[in-house]
């Protein structure tokens, strides 16, 4: 026969184990969604005589499928969705005033292979409605 306090432990044993194995045993999460992005002041009348703006980082993908996009992002935007390599990568955000005309911005994001060379672009075309501080650039979500 179990005594008190023997009860007691095996019942706060139960307890703990019952708590825990949801938090241990739970699904996988996966990566976080990476950025690469500017935040400046942008007219919405651009010309081909302004400069080019830029921004890059380097990011480490693990081999998988990707969500890529660019932003602001309109219909002439394009995107990918597929697989992305395992590798070190210069990732790349430009932006091109006046591209490929008056009033319009050309936005380029390129992921570049550091050692191996190869790489991955989108383009997005893009007009504002007003001059203002805008946040533009890329994201990458992976998708496992």
């Amino acid at each position: 026969m179990r005594t008190w306090l023997g009860k007691l432990r095996l019942i706060t044993a139960v307890a703990i184990v019952a708590v825990l194995l949801p938090i241990t045993a739970g699904p996988a999460h996966a990566a976080e969604t990476s950025f690469n992005q500017r935040r400046q002041w942008l007219t919405a009348a651009p010309t081909s005589s302004m400069p080019l703006s830029q921004v890059s980082r380097e990011i480490t993908l693990a081999a998988g499928t990707y969500g890529w996009w660019n932003f602001p992002f309109n219909d002439s935007c394009e995107t990918y969705t597929g697989h992305i390599l395992a590798g070190t990568y210069s990732w790349t955000d430009q932006l091109w005033p006046g591209s490929p005309g008056a009033g319009v911005y050309r936005h380029d994001s390129y992921l570049t292979e550091t050692s191996g060379g190869w790489g991955y672009h989108i383009r997005c075309y893009f007009g504002l409605s007003s001059d203002g501080e805008y946040t533009w650039g890329s994201g990458l979500d992976p998708h496992f």
